[in-house]
C-alpha cells in the first residue's frame, strides 16, 4: 500500500514539511516501509507556502530587512525560483498572525506594509513573475499597506496624505496610483488565495476572519465601512468593483487591492499550488492520501488545502483521511463527503497552547496508530 502525505502546515504548530515528517515517523515505526510512504507538503498560500514550493521545486531563499504588521522591524524571507524568474512573496512572513501575540492583535492598526517591501525587494531581482500567497493574514487593510510601500499614495478631500491605514481608510477619496502603473506593465502578478470569499458583507472577510484577527463587535463595523471606502473610491479611479469579485476579500480585502490597482490575477491558491508541483503525479502510485491541517471546519470549504486535495485524490478514487487538531463533534454532510475519515490527533485534556506545542508528538502518536491499523487490515483481505 502506498501513503501519499499530503498536509498542510497545523498553524502556530508546524510547518507542512515538518508536519508529513512526523506522520512519515509514526508510519514508518508501525512497520510501513519507508518506500511506501512519499511525502508531500502542500499550501494554499497561506503559511509556509514558500516553503513547501521550495520543498518541491527548489529555488533559493533571500532575506529582507521589512516590517511586521504593527510597523516594528524584523527580519523576513522569499523565493526567488531563477530557472522560471519568479519571485514568491509569502504575505504571511510580513504580515501574518504568526508575528503577533494574541494580546497584540489590533486590526484597525495592523497592515500590509512589510509585505509590500518584500515584494519591492524581490522586484530588484526583475522578476517575470510574482507570486504571492496571502492567507495567515493579521491584517484587514484591503492590501493599502502593500500598495502604500510600492508607492502609492491614500489622500484625503483636502489632498493631505493618510498614514493610518486601515484606521484612516473611510475618509480616502483618491489614490495616487503613478508609481504602481510601471509595475502593472511588462510583469505577471499571481495571488494565491487561501478562501474564497467576497470583500464585504455577511459573508465576507470582515465578518468571517476579521474576529480571529482581533475584531470586536464594535469595530466590525468601521473595518467594513473602510473597505466598503476602498472599493467605492477603486470604482471610481480604476472602473473595477471589488463588490463583484469573488475572491476580492482574502486576506483581508488585500487579493482585491492587488486585483484592482497592480492587475493580479487571484488564484484559487490550493488548485494553484497543486497543479504547479504537480500532484496530479504523486496521485498515479498512491493507494490512500492522508491530509490535515490545524482545524477541520466549515472554513475548510472555503477552499482550504485539505478540501482540494481530497478533491484531487477522490476524482482519481482514492480514499482520504483528514487530521487536525480540532475537528467539528458534529461535521457536517458537506464535510462528510469530502474526507472519508477525519481524525482529530489530539489525545487526552490540555489547554489549547500546551496542545499546539505537542503538535509534532500528536502527529507521530497519530501516524503509529494508522500504520498500526492498517498493517492490520491486511490481515483481514
Amino acid at each position: 500500500m502506498n501513503i501519499l502525505l499530503a498536509c498542510n502546515s497545523f498553524k502556530h504548530g508546524l510547518s507542512a514539511i515538518e508536519a508529513v515528517k512526523a506522520l512519515a515517523r509514526g508510519l514508518h515505526q508501525a512497520g510501513i516501509a519507508s518506500q511506501q510512504i512519499r511525502l508531500f507538503p502542500v499550501a494554499d498560500g497561506g503559511d509556509f507556502t514558500a516553503e513547501s514550493l521550495h520543498f518541491h521545486l527548489g529555488g533559493k531563499h533571500l532575506t529582507v530587512h521589512c516590517h511586521d504588521p504593527l510597523l516594528r522591524p524584523i527580519r523576513a524571507r522569499y523565493l526567488w525560483l531563477s530557472e522560471r524568474q519568479t519571485a514568491v512573496v509569502e504575505m504571511a512572513a510580513a504580515s501574518g498572525l504568526r508575528l503577533l501575540q494574541p494580546k497584540e492583535l489590533r486590526p484597525l492598526e495592523a497592515n500590509t506594509w512589510g509585505t509590500g517591501e518584500l515584494i519591492a525587494a524581490a522586484l530588484r531581482r526583475h522578476p517575470r513573475e510574482i507570486l504571492i500567497g496571502i492567507g495567515g493574514s493579521a491584517t484587514v487593510d484591503g492590501g493599502t499597506g502593500l500598495l502604500g510601500a510600492l508607492g502609492a499614495v491614500f489622500l484625503d478631500r483636502r489632498g493631505r496624505t493618510l498614514t493610518r491605514l486601515p484606521l484612516q481608510l473611510h475618509r480616502l477619496h483618491r489614490i495616487d496610483d503613478r508609481a504602481l502603473i510601471p509595475l502593472r506593465e511588462g510583469l505577471s502578478w499571481k495571488v494565491l488565495c487561501d478562501v474564497d470569499i467576497p470583500l464585504l458583507g455577511s459573508g465576507g472577510t470582515v465578518a468571517r476572519y476579521a474576529p480571529q484577527k482581533g475584531a470586536t463587535p464594535a469595530m466590525i463595523p468601521r473595518l467594513e465601512e473602510a473597505l466598503h471606502r476602498f472599493a467605492e473610491v477603486t470604482r471610481q479611479q480604476t472602473g473595477i468593483s471589488l463588490l463583484q469579485h469573488p475572491r476580492a476579500g482574502a486576506a483581508g480585502g488585500m487579493a482585491g487591492g492587488l486585483h484592482a490597482w497592480l492587475g493580479a490575477e487571484l488564484l484559487p491558491g490550493a488548485s494553484f499550488f497543486l497543479d504547479y508541483t504537480h500532484f496530479h503525479t504523486a496521485l498515479l502510485h498512491s493507494h490512500i492520501v492522508i491530509t490535515g491541517e490545524g482545524r477541520i471546519d466549515t472554513q475548510t470549504l472555503d477552499g482550504k488545502a485539505p478540501l482540494i486535495v481530497a478533491q484531487y485524490a477522490h476524482a482519481q478514487g482514492i480514499p482520504v483521511i483528514a487530521l487536525a487538531g480540532e475537528i467539528p463533534k458534529h461535521p457536517s454532510a458537506r464535510l462528510q463527503q469530502h474526507f472519508d475519515m477525519m481524525l482529530s490527533v489530539v489525545n487526552g485534556p490540555g489547554s489549547l497552547s500546551d496542545h499546539i506545542a505537542a503538535t509534532r508528538q500528536h502527529l507521530f502518536r497519530t501516524g503509529l496508530q494508522l500504520g498500526r491499523l492498517l498493517q492490520l487490515s491486511k490481515r483481514f483481505p
